[in-house]
């Protein structure tokens, strides 16, 4: 079992897991929780909070947001589910007490409550996931006390749900989830992502997940300078292994004698074949680069990829 996932590394066939996430649906279980929202000044409340333009968003709208920091930098990777004065924030395992307290502590005479679900929040995942033939991409819809919520994975379909799984789909175990979720680029806060990360160093993610257009939010104002510059100093970019060693997480990334990063996230890739991670890229060293993945007793080649890897 991984440390801290609380999933095992396979349910006994990692192969076949990962083909499930590729090929047909798998099921990814309780990797997430949601926090919801609720009340007349629900979305007020979070329209001045999160980086996402929750008052644009549609009825049974789903979007991307982040929660930053008030210096903003990344704090809460999200998905932002919304009906009428309701809105729930789907997070990371175990990163809900922390996002009910950080909402809580900003809720100075709101009219909103603030309730952390339970219940952990599971995810389908696959080009036959169930679900979607009805559930249109980017909406969410209720099943008793229930929920069914359309996030795609770079394109892969993807539904999280509370409550029962549907039969017949199996389980997948942390290694064939993170392979997938290498390949797809998806960051997790506090591996790939931490308060040191600004949000456009995310890439295409922050293009999802912050609205230019809103009015203030909290930390707003260095994802607004940022963008009125036009740059920064680190990307978030894939690796791809050039040997079949797997380089342990937090190993530095060198471009000749400069260090340019360290892999974070780190897999196995059955589509390339390969070992890939994510890192975030110092600017000059560029998609096609060649570069060392260097650690204490060893080393690898590797080449600087954009995300996502696989193609969905």
């Amino acid at each position: 079992m991984s440390a801290g996932s609380g999933v095992p590394d396979s349910f006994g066939n990692v192969t076949a897991e990962y083909l499930a996430l590729r090929r047909e649906c798998g099921l990814v279980p309780g990797r997430w929780e949601v926090v919801w929202v609720e009340g007349p000044d629900a979305v007020a409340f979070l329209q001045g909070l999160v980086s996402a333009d929750v008052e644009g968003l549609s009825e049974r709208g789903v979007c991307r947001s982040f929660l930053l920091t008030p210096r903003g930098m990344v704090r809460f990777s999200l998905w932002v589910l919304k009906v009428g004065d309701k809105l729930g924030l789907v997070c990371g395992r175990d990163e809900g007490p922390d996002l009910s307290e950080t909402l809580e502590y900003y809720r100075i005479r709101v009219k909103a409550t603030v309730r952390l679900d339970p219940r952990p929040v599971s995810a389908l995942v696959g080009p036959t996931a169930p679900w979607t033939t009805t559930l249109e991409q980017g909406r969410w819809e209720s099943i008793d006390k229930d929920f069914r919520a359309s996030a795609p994975l770079a394109g892969t379909p993807r539904v999280f749900f509370t409550g029962e799984a549907p039969g017949g789909i199996g389980p997948v175990g942390e290694l064939a989830w993170r392979a997938v979720r290498v390949e797809s680029g998806e960051p997790e806060v506090g591996l790939d992502l931490d308060d040191r990360t600004i949000p456009q160093e995310t890439g295409e993610l922050a293009d999802a997940a912050i609205s230019f257009d809103k009015g203030c939010y909290l930390g707003q104002e260095l994802a607004a300078r940022i963008d009125s510059r036009g740059r920064v100093n680190r990307t978030l970019r894939g690796l791809e292994v050039r040997t079949n060693l797997l380089p342990p997480e937090g190993a530095e990334v060198r471009d000749g004698e400069r260090k340019v990063g360290r892999i974070t996230s780190v897999a196995e890739s059955l589509e390339l074949m390969a070992p890939v991670g994510l890192s975030l890229i110092r600017r000059g060293t560029d998609p096609g680069d060649e570069v060392r993945i260097r650690w204490q007793g060893g080393e690898a080649p590797a080449r600087v990829r954009v995300l996502p890897l696989v193609d969905a």
